[in-house]
């Protein structure tokens, strides 16, 4: 008897969490964005993407709603039809983080914008801040994995709804790996793109379909001829390894990076020393070590090594050649062009000697006949 009362605790749960939520979207629709997409003031084009996302999420939501009144205490079953449009949060969690910051900045951005909106906020049918609002879809569906656990916890195995619970949990939990997936894709990219936009020139051209961004940071490259350390800032791809000399210029700014060396991975090994690791690229090797304790040593050898064996298996599975088959150096970098189009790539490809095949960045050439002499490594200088 106990166990029933629980259990029809957890449906009720259910069905009001699902109400309040819906009545957070309506108040953040009706005094926010309705008034402010039909007003003169310019609103920022992240904010104002997610603003225009919160319909389809309410619309959503409003159809699992529907179907938790016409299934009644077979919540299971409603959330078993509905979870699989859940992955439209993927479109408004996109946005989110953007247009949070592009909210929380409007004091200095744009005052007459920031006014409107606090005074919105102060009104009796609202009482809540915007971006209290604005979190609450974000919170959303890791919520109903919590509620419809709890509902199983007081389900016996015997109960007609407990298998239909369990797929429901299982639906809500797929949806919720595509959404975090899907973001992270796209966060990732934008990172690649904020460093693609950090670097002397733009080379070399980081942007790739495919390419992901693993690990970055500031290591101590140790070098040959001193035995000095000189920090270095190293970023860590799904298919290369670069460092960088730092500018000067406060880093994540243009020209706050410059390219001193691109490793392919799938010419890579790496081994780990007392405090250190070393990179070898065919006749280049490099010392690094990190002395910073949030990011150690240890955990870039593991991430250089864990990408390096990634890579392989990769390559193996999809049958390509990857990223280029040898060292390039700062040097190689001014034969980098983005006008040169895939079909052009793949006639040099096809034309030069296999040694001088480029990684994934495109490549300017002068003559066929110096094309060679450009890229190839000289073993008798290492780059700084």
């Amino acid at each position: 008897q106990k166990e029933a009362q629980l259990k029809a605790k957890a449906v009720e749960e259910i069905f009001t969490s699902e109400v309040s939520y819906l009545n957070q979207l309506e108040i953040a629709m009706k005094y926010f964005k309705d008034p402010l997409l039909k007003s003169n003031l310019k609103l920022p084009d992240a904010l104002k993407v997610m603003l225009v996302n919160l319909e389809s999420v309410y619309n959503v939501n409003g159809e699992l709603l529907n179907e938790l009144r016409r299934h009644g205490e077979d919540v299971a079953s409603a959330f078993i039809t509905v979870a699989p449009f859940f992955k439209l949060y993927s479109v408004y969690a996109y946005d989110y983080r953007h247009g949070i910051i592009a909210l929380q900045d409007l004091s200095k951005t744009s005052s007459k914008l920031d006014a409107f909106i606090k005074k919105q906020e102060t009104r009796p049918e609202v009482n809540s801040k915007l971006c209290a609002l604005l979190i609450a879809p974000i919170q959303r569906i890791p919520r109903y994995r919590l509620l419809l656990k709890e509902l199983l916890s007081h389900t016996p195995n015997s109960h007609p709804h407990h298998a239909s619970i369990i797929e429901a949990i299982r639906k809500v939990e797929a949806s919720t790996e595509h959404i975090n997936s899907l973001v992270y894709e796209q966060e990732n990219m934008q990172r690649i793109v904020e460093l693609q936009k950090s670097l002397c020139g733009s080379k070399p051209v980081l942007v790739h379909p495919g390419r992901k961004l693993i690990k970055e940071g500031i290591l101590q490259k140790v070098s040959k001829k001193s035995n000095k350390a000189c920090p270095r800032y190293v970023v860590l791809l799904s298919d290369i390894l670069m460092y960088c000399k730092m500018t000067g210029v406060p880093l994540g700014d243009q020209n706050s990076l410059r390219c001193s060396c691109v490793l392919p991975l799938r010419r890579c090994t790496v081994q780990q020393g007392n405090r250190i690791f070393s990179v070898t690229c065919q006749t280049l090797t490099i010392v690094l070590y990190s002395d910073q304790e949030s990011c150690t040593t240890e955990s870039w050898f593991e991430a250089i090594n864990n990408a390096i064996m990634q890579d392989a298996q990769h390559r193996q599975t999809l049958n390509r050649r990857g990223s280029s088959r040898q060292v390039l150096k700062k040097k190689d970098l001014n034969f980098m062009s983005d006008a040169l189009t895939p079909r052009k790539r793949k006639q040099l490809q096809e034309d030069a000697d296999d040694v001088c095949a480029p990684f994934h960045s495109p490549w300017k050439r002068n003559k066929m006949t110096s094309s060679c002499a450009s890229s190839t490594v000289s073993s008798s200088s290492s780059p700084s």
